[in-house]
């Protein structure tokens, strides 16, 4: 029973955690703007670096010099990963400038289907009927979400919505580069030591954006610290290292849910907190892209990302 509990206390905090990403990320940037994009992904990373750190040693019980030993020896790797690493959120915290929350979920978390035509190119990894399939609907609905309500109307357009909606599915692409990546590189890896050093590494580069790249100044409201935090800790550290472990017992079938969660759930939180409202064209084109969603990810191998380690 206490397992039982365990294991839906994780999915509730990966579910939450990572709906909460845009939503948060529109609150401080766009309609507070308490931070910059860059200074947001920066404290994002570096407090889930040092939470994973003690995960790491206190309850993983991986050494100080197994850390090093493993950057040591891939230290090329790591930088290339981090940079992908580092520039998701970026990416995603440059578009709620220009688009809503709820649309920047659903082409950030539309990286799952992006991630069989990288596999295809670059681990020469065959695109099953099944990943075709998924792919093409979620296309579709790609469409539709991105031009929503002027789908019929392309020449009123707004270029900035268009440039948001663009950088949110940027950031999605660059979520499967690093995905596919680590699975190339560090498919032998501690998973949660390669994600502690690739966030580590990442908030190292996005320090020098973070307090180069105007606005440098911040100001931080208490409510603003919170949030911070709350995507620091529960959105990335909590969130990942719990999805690492679940992956290792979840079902196809489970998984796939637990990806179509997120974006629905993030839509649920923007109307409740931000009062966001969604059309009947996004609604058809998330139902497109929730369907493929699900369709890949019931079909993607256990390995296509590196959880293969136990990491409990």
């Amino acid at each position: 029973m206490k397992r039982k509990l365990a294991h839906w206390l994780k999915v509730a905090t990966v579910v939450i955690g990572w709906a909460l990403t845009p939503v948060i990320g529109e609150y401080l940037i766009d309609l507070k703007k308490e931070l910059s994009p860059y200074q947001l992904s920066f404290f994002r990373y570096f407090i889930a670096a040092v939470v994973l750190y003690f995960l790491l040693i206190f309850h993983s019980k991986v050494k100080n010099v197994d850390i090093w030993n493993s950057l040591k020896n891939n230290w090329l790797k790591y930088i290339i990963v981090a940079i992908f690493s580092a520039f998701m959120p970026v990416l995603l915290f440059l578009a709620v400038r220009d688009t809503s929350a709820s649309t920047a979920s659903f082409l950030l978390n539309a990286n799952v289907v992006i991630i069989p035509i990288l596999a295809y190119f670059i681990l020469k990894e065959k695109i099953k009927k099944m990943y075709a399939l998924g792919i093409s609907l979620s296309m579709i609905g790609l469409f539709f979400v991105i031009f929503d309500k002027y789908l019929f109307n392309l020449s009123e357009f707004p270029i900035g919505s268009l440039i948001g909606n663009l950088l949110a599915f940027g950031s999605g692409f660059f979520w499967a580069l690093y995905t596919i990546f680590l699975k190339k590189f560090f498919s032998k890896e501690n998973p949660l030591l390669v994600t502690f050093l690739s966030l580590l590494l990442g908030s190292i580069i996005l320090v020098f954006f973070a307090f180069l790249i105007p606005p440098k100044t911040m100001s931080i409201s208490v409510l603003g610290a919170f949030l911070i935090i709350v995507i620091a800790v529960l959105s990335t550290a909590l969130a990942y290292s719990f999805w690492l472990s679940l992956l290792q017992y979840l079902t196809a079938t489970e998984t796939g849910i637990i990806q179509t969660l997120v974006p629905i759930s993030s839509v649920i939180i923007a109307i409740i907190f931000l009062g966001e409202t969604i059309t009947w064209i996004f609604g058809i084109g998330a139902v497109f892209i929730l369907v493929g969603i699900f369709l890949v990810e019931m079909k993607r191998s256990k390995d296509l990302i590196i959880q293969t380690v136990n990491v409990e």
